[in-house]
């Protein structure tokens, strides 16, 4: 089902996509749950790399957009992994 905003934009012919750069939409709407299963397992990860879980699922977002090429080397400054 979509909500009457969406089918308003859809019938207006009015694009969904901003102007913002996807890596700062992503930074803004980021926002996902994990199977407790799933957590353990990269609580381990985090605990073999001396790191916080939140820290290290956020690294891996940041070489993911990298390697994707979403994000560029002056752009990653602004997506902060401390």
């Amino acid at each position: 089902m979509a909500s009457d905003k969406y089918k308003q934009m859809q019938a207006t012919g009015e694009k969904t996509k901003t102007d913002m750069p996807k890596h700062k939409q992503l930074i803004q709407m980021l926002s996902f749950r994990v199977v407790p299963a799933y957590f353990r397992e990269i609580e381990k990860v985090a605990n073999h790399k001396k790191m916080t879980v939140s820290k290290l699922i956020r690294s891996y977002i940041k070489e993911g957009m990298k390697r994707d090429k979403e994000i560029t080397g002056s752009e990653g400054n602004e997506f902060r992994v401390d």
